[in-house]
């Protein structure tokens, strides 16, 4: 089994036990603009996938200014 991802209807799969932070990493992704829910909870980097889980990963968005 692997660790599913889910992002903007693209499904990546990754093998092992990792961090949520490893896991964009390997997908060259920026903990700090992207969010991570599982199972509708909100993940934080340091929280652990492993095989089975399938998670979705949503751009934060920021924008407008003063």
């Amino acid at each position: 089994m692997a660790v599913v991802l889910i992002l903007r209807k693209q499904e990546y799969q990754l093998e092992g036990t990792m961090t949520v932070k490893e896991a964009l990493k390997r997908l060259n992704l920026s903990p700090e603009s992207h969010l991570v829910v599982r199972n509708g909870e909100l993940l934080n980097e340091n929280d652990v996938l492993r095989d089975g889980d399938v998670v979705k990963i949503v751009p934060s968005i920021s924008g407008g200014g003063w």
